[in-house]
């Protein structure tokens, strides 16, 4: 896939400007994941962006977990592919609900205007942008570009307006910056008979 045109100036907007940006973050989030990925190593190990591509990151670059800050936007998260494809809900089903503690010190919050304004995202961008178009044509979407700058300057995460739910918030994880007393912690283990 071609990387987005504007992936340099991205990161040169956030370039020295990180400390300036970052917030601390401290609270329970949720998402919903297929059976197969319960095992503690993989529920929240941020392997999807490897495989598959996201809002955020484009297929084989770099580790990133997506959570919700409320169970109904991890639910519509969740079935936002499956909608976008027109196929019914039930083919998402099966889902497990987890819920991790995410104690994290270097955090950007993009629902600020303020902060959007200075790296020039708008929240349209955020909520509206197909990125699934722009990948099908073999382009990285802005939004991939803006994550994969943002995890390159080392912040541990960042919040966004969720584009599958209106009033939604997600905070999006990169577990490779993760340093301690940071954490993303599981708060219940899925245990299978």
């Amino acid at each position: 896939m071609k990387a987005h045109s504007q992936r340099a100036q991205i990161a040169a907007r956030l370039e020295g400007r990180v400390s300036d940006l970052v917030s601390t973050f401290d609270a329970e989030v949720y998402r919903f994941v297929q059976p197969k990925y319960t095992s503690v190593a993989d529920m929240f190990a941020g392997k999807g962006p490897l495989y598959a591509n996201g809002r955020w990151l484009a297929k084989g670059t770099k580790l990133a977990t997506y959570t919700a800050l409320a169970p109904e936007v991890a639910l519509a998260e969740a079935l936002a592919a499956t909608r976008y494809y027109g196929f019914p809900d039930s083919r998402a089903a099966p889902l497990v609900f987890v819920t991790a503690q995410a104690k994290l010190k270097k955090v950007i919050d993009l629902r600020d205007g303020s902060i959007r304004q200075r790296l020039r995202l708008s929240n349209s961008t955020i909520t509206e942008l197909d990125w699934r178009f722009e990948n099908t044509k073999g382009r990285e979407s802005i939004t991939q570009a803006f994550g994969w700058a943002l995890q390159a300057t080392g912040v541990e995460g960042f919040l966004c307006p969720s584009a599958a739910l209106s009033d939604g918030t997600n905070l999006i994880v990169f577990p490779q910056n993760l340093k301690r007393p940071t954490s993303l912690r599981i708060l219940s283990e899925v245990k299978w008979s």
